[in-house]
């Protein structure tokens, strides 16, 4: 039997250094493409693909075109939560599991969420430009800082992510509220969440944070009519998607003071053009899609990708199909 071969296509990038060990030991041959994903050398991936029995990739799609290039692929795995690079039908079609990891870095994204809201809700960043610029004051020039234990935060997606920011926001603020259509009542009341639908959240959320994944449902979410159903004095952060916000909308919203103040780690477009109307908004925080990131959780996410692979491998079931693979088209 001919050795199995592991391709990262752009995954490599974020390490190999916990995974390679197991691989080793179960005698998997990996190939590094070192792929950019903005400028894909096509023919090369198309190549490395046609004898690749698993493909884990990070920003390069695994979409159609690959699938079939790939005759003897058994599954595809993003590297990361979301999976919206891997064409999940075609690879069904196969009866190829479409795989992510979700479960890596859950605490980090919501750490950092939580992070951006309290630096807007306590003027970090106003405060350290007066203190730059020789402003000396108490008290920030506004003066609209309120009691955090007075305030309400809601939470938009209540999966891992989203569950782990309630279990810590419940320490800090008043009052959690949460909205997921996809999430029963027995877990609200698990993490002591009040559930609410969208618009109600929106009207009476102080602090608004985005755990949701990126789907034709979630694109631009939040709008222009959601934006302006929000408190004058609300703030909200986005971590999960680019897409689910209308970023000039949201820009508007910063610019005409329907919102107090946002903040993105994701984005529409990444990197981001530094014309952006975000950027010229003096009320926004941004972060370059690093959420996710701790040296913790960059290991577990190597460990947990490696071994989803190689479970499959080993004709075991996956664990994190986001696909319905199983139900794979019969030959007429």
């Amino acid at each position: 039997m001919s050795q199995p071969k592991v391709l990262y296509t752009d995954a490599g990038r974020l390490g190999i250094a916990e995974a390679k060990p197991i691989y080793d030991a179960a005698g998997v041959r990996l190939e590094l493409l070192g792929l950019d994903h903005q400028n894909l050398d096509w023919p090369r991936y198309l190549a490395a693909a046609a004898d690749a029995d698993a493909i884990v990739t990070h920003r390069a799609p695994v979409n159609r075109q690959v699938v079939e290039a790939a005759p003897k692929l058994k599954i595809a795995l993003r590297h990361g939560v979301g999976y919206e690079e891997l064409d999940l039908d075609a690879l069904a079609e196969r009866g190829i599991p479409a795989c992510n990891v979700p479960d890596y870095g859950s605490e980090e994204v919501a750490m950092h969420a939580l992070s951006m809201l309290l630096a807007l809700r306590r003027q970090l960043f106003p405060l350290d430009r007066s203190v730059r610029a020789g402003q000396w004051t108490h008290l920030p020039q506004d003066r609209r800082i309120h009691r955090l234990s007075a305030q309400t935060a809601g939470i938009i997606g209540l999966g891992r992510i989203g569950s782990a920011f309630a279990a810590r926001a419940k320490s800090i603020f008043g009052r959690v509220i949460a909205c997921d259509p996809y999430i029963e009542n027995a877990r609200f009341g698990e993490l002591g969440v009040e559930r609410v639908g969208l618009e109600r959240l929106l009207r009476e959320a102080d602090v608004v944070t985005l755990h949701v994944p990126a789907t034709s449902e979630t694109r631009h979410l939040i709008g222009e009519a959601q934006l302006r159903l929000m408190k004058p004095n609300a703030v909200l952060a986005n971590t999960a998607r680019g897409p689910v916000v209308d970023q000039l909308a949201l820009a508007r919203a910063l610019q005409e003071g329907w919102i107090e103040g946002a903040a993105c780690d994701v984005w529409e477009h990444e990197p981001p053009q530094l014309d952006h109307p975000l950027f010229q908004c003096a009320n926004f925080i941004a972060s370059s899609h690093s959420a996710w990131y701790s040296e913790e959780g960059l290991e577990d996410m190597q460990l947990k990708a490696a071994q989803e692979v190689l479970r499959v491998l080993a004709g075991e079931p996956p664990r994190y199909a986001v696909n319905e693979w199983q139900k794979a088209r019969q030959p007429v």
